[in-house]
C-alpha cells in the first residue's frame, strides 16, 4: 500500500517534525490564547493544529472551513453544521432546532452513520447578524467540554459582502469566549494582516502569530526515505533532491510526487532521476484537465507571461529581459495579467516573487512550449 498521503489530514505515524510548533500550540490552547496560524497552501498548517489538539487529552476540535466562501450566509452555514458534526447527540441537535427555530430547521438520520444531519431553509438568508447566534451555540458547547475552535482558510471572510460586519460581529463574541481558544489558519499573508495586523481592523493585534514554513530538507527527507523503504524501495538522495525542488519545498506537494514515484517504481528498484519524468505524467493525467480548464480562461496574452513565469521565474517579472519574451507590451500590461492570474487562483505572491500556486502546472507547460 502507497505509504504518502497528500489532500487530507494526516496524523501520528504520518505526521512528520515541527516538534517547536506542536509545543508552542498546544501551549497556547492550554492558556486558551487565540493565535494566528499563517503558510502557505499545502505546507501542513491545518495537520499541525489538528495534531496539536490530537495530544491534548480530553480538547475537542471544531473544525470551520471557510475556503471559497462568497456570502455570509454560506459561512454561517458551514459554521453551523461544523457544530452539528462537533455535537452530535440527539438531545443537543433538539435544543438547537429550538434556538434556531427561525432558520426553520429540519433534522434527518444518516442512514449510514445513523446520526443526526440537519438542513436550513435555503430560502432563508443568513445575514451577518446571524453569527451572533453561532457563537452563541459554540459558547454553550464550551460551557460543557474543553473545545478549540478553528477557522480554516479564515482570509476568505474578506470576500464576503459584509466582511467588515462580520469581523466585527466576530470578535465582539469572541473576545468575551474566554475560556475557548480560536485558531485562525490562513494562506494568503496579506489578506491575513489586514484582518490582524491593519489598525482598522476589529481583529487587530487579538491573537498571538504563528508562521509555518517549509520543513527542513535534512529531517523531511529522512521521514520520506523510510516510507520509501517500507515497500523495499531505496529512493537516492539526487532524486530526493529533485523532488523538493520541483514542489517548491512545500510538503503536501513533495508527498504528492512521491506517492507518482512509488506508483512508478516496481518493489526492489531504485527510486532514480529517470523514474521523475514517469512520475509527473502520471499526475499530468490525473490533473490535466483543471490545467486545460486554467487556460482556457486566459488569453493569448495572459499564457505568454505564464509561460514566461514557468521558465524564468517570478522574481524579476517587471525587467526588460522579461518583458522582451512576451512580446512588444508594457510592465503595466504585464502587471494587470499578473494580477488576473492572481485573482483566479493559478499564482499568488511570496514577498516580491510571485509564484505557482500548483508547481505540477508549471512543470507541465514547461515541456509544452506554450
Amino acid at each position: 500500500m502507497n505509504p504518502f498521503k497528500y489532500g487530507s489530514i494526516v496524523l501520528g505515524k504520518d505526521f512528520c517534525g515541527r516538534k517547536d510548533l506542536l509545543k508552542q500550540i498546544s501551549s497556547h490552547i492550554q492558556a486558551s490564547q487565540n493565535i494566528v496560524v499563517l503558510g502557505e497552501r499545502r505546507i501542513g498548517k491545518s495537520s499541525l493544529v489538528y495534531e496539536a489538539v490530537r495530544k491534548l487529552r480530553g480538547t475537542h476540535l471544531l473544525y470551520m472551513d471557510l475556503l471559497g466562501i462568497k456570502s455570509i450566509d454560506a459561512s454561517c452555514r458551514r459554521m453551523l453544521r461544523a457544530i452539528v458534526t462537533l455535537e452530535k447527540r440527539v438531545s443537543w441537535v433538539t435544543n438547537m432546532i429550538k434556538t434556531l427555530s427561525h432558520l426553520r430547521p429540519t433534522i434527518t438520520t444518516d442512514p449510514v452513520t445513523s446520526m443526526p444531519v440537519i438542513f436550513f431553509d435555503a430560502s432563508v438568508e443568513l445575514k451577518a447578524s446571524s453569527i451572533q447566534e453561532v457563537l452563541d451555540l459554540v459558547e454553550s458547547i464550551g460551557k460543557k467540554k474543553r473545545l478549540v475552535v478553528v477557522f480554516d482558510e479564515f482570509q476568505d471572510i474578506l470576500n464576503t459582502g459584509d466582511a467588515n460586519e462580520a469581523i466585527a460581529l466576530l470578535r465582539s463574541k469572541i473576545q468575551f469566549h474566554r475560556n475557548i481558544p480560536y485558531v485562525f489558519v490562513g494562506s494568503i499573508r496579506h489578506k491575513m494582516d489586514e484582518i490582524f495586523i491593519s489598525p482598522n481592523s476589529a481583529f487587530f493585534k487579538s491573537a498571538i502569530p504563528i508562521s509555518v514554513d517549509p520543513l527542513p530538507y535534512e529531517e523531511f527527507s529522512k521521514f520520506l526515505i523510510k516510507k520509501f523503504e517500507k515497500g523495499h524501495r531505496k529512493v537516492l538522495g539526487e532524486t530526493l533532491r529533485q523532488v523538493f525542488e520541483i514542489a517548491n519545498n512545500i510538503t503536501g506537494d513533495i508527498q504528492q510526487l512521491c506517492e507518482a514515484l512509488w506508483e512508478v517504481t516496481p518493489e526492489g528498484d531504485a527510486v532514480s532521476s529517470d523514474k521523475l519524468k514517469a512520475a509527473l505524467e502520471l499526475i499530468f493525467s490525473r490533473e490535466q484537465k483543471s490545467y486545460e480548464a486554467f487556460v482556457s480562461l486566459l488569453t493569448d496574452f495572459q499564457l505568454k507571461c505564464l509561460s514566461a513565469l514557468a521558465k524564468e521565474g517570478g522574481k524579476k517579472i517587471y525587467s526588460m529581459d522579461f518583458i522582451k519574451t512576451v512580446g512588444p507590451h508594457s510592465s503595466a500590461s504585464v502587471n494587470r495579467a499578473m494580477t488576473r492570474m492572481i485573482d483566479i487562483n493559478i499564482l499568488f505572491k511570496r514577498g516580491k516573487e510571485i509564484r505557482f500556486v500548483n508547481p505540477f502546472f508549471k512543470a507541465w507547460l514547461l515541456p509544452r512550449g506554450r
